[in-house]
């Protein structure tokens, strides 16, 4: 069985956390209401329920809360219809509707929208199987708190295994909650080697304030060094950039000192300023077309 998010806010049209999870900002008092679609990928009749639980972030890993928890996201909202019968290979829709009181304090939400079946037996174990979307729900009045962050070092390490890891402590600067994913390319090896990119491992959420690594797993034909090291991150549609010189031990089960992340500025970052000079390039073409066409016109009239 899966499930997706059906709505996105038209702000945040660009914003693929927009796209997967309901990341919205709103002021107390606010309704907000979202559909999603259940699907069933099996070759037979499914029958799920559909409810909203709470969640927390802590130690850089998004945790949702055990069923019947109390929370309130599951006080706020609700799911229609709460049950659903699903034909093989079909789909369905449900709306979530989360009223936010007007005497809520200020401050992020975390929670799911889950879909579950009815729970499996086998050899003394019961299975809960559930697919869910996220809730990042921001609370408070004006505008949206600003989202950033920062990487902080660069360390390369080896696994048990033999295989080469590099692990970015990233820094969360900003008012809210974020999902960190991204790619690490090596350049300026040993004979002029380079590698990569490489991408990280996903599963990282920051809260505001919070430092964790991300991880991106290499290889073992990866030498020790030293290399040039580029990582890019992202979060929505936040992008950042940093690099740093490292090394990787050539003993198993060890790690080599972390480096001072050198944050890239925006103006040096080729990934932000390529597309921008496309759209201006773009934009100064279209003007000329303007231009020329008003040119052939007026000469159209005077004839």
């Amino acid at each position: 069985m899966g499930i997706r998010l059906l709505d996105a806010p038209v702000d945040r049209r660009d914003d693929p956390r927009a796209r997967t999870y309901i990341v919205d900002h709103v002021k107390p008092g606010t309704t907000i209401r979202r559909r999603v679609q259940l699907s069933d990928n099996t070759n037979g009749p499914l029958t799920a329920s559909l409810y909203i639980g709470g969640a927390d972030i802590a130690k850089g890993s998004f945790r949702p809360t055990d069923k019947g928890e109390p929370s309130e996201l599951s006080e706020w909202g609700r799911v229609s219809p709460t049950s659903v019968e699903l034909k093989a290979g079909g789909t369905a829709d449900a709306e979530v509707t989360l009223a936010v009181p007007a005497s809520a304090s200020a401050g992020e939400r975390y929670g799911v929208i889950w879909a579950e079946l009815p729970p499996s037996q086998g050899s003394n174990v019961r299975e809960i199987n559930r697919v869910g979307v996220r809730i990042y729900l921001s609370v408070g009045p004006g505008g949206e708190p600003a989202s950033d962050f920062t990487v902080d070092s660069l360390q390369g390490s080896r696994r048990a295994d033999g295989v080469a890891v590099v692990l970015a402590q990233v820094h969360n600067t900003g008012g809210r909650a974020l999902d960190m994913s991204g790619t690490l390319s090596l350049a300026d090896g040993p004979a002029g080697l380079s590698a990569g990119p490489f991408p990280a491992t996903l599963g990282t959420s920051l809260l505001s304030g919070q430092t964790e690594p991300v991880t991106i797993v290499l290889g073992k034909e990866i030498t020790g060094g030293p290399w040039k090291a580029t990582l890019e991150v992202r979060s929505g549609v936040l992008r950042r950039q940093a690099q740093a010189q490292i090394t990787f031990p050539d003993k198993a089960g060890t790690s080599s000192p972390p480096t001072k992340a050198e944050n890239v500025p925006q103006h040096k970052d080729k990934g932000i300023l390529v597309p921008i000079a496309v759209g201006f390039i773009a934009l100064l073409f279209l003007i000329l077309l303007v231009l020329a066409l008003r040119e052939y016109l007026r000469r159209q009239k005077a004839a």
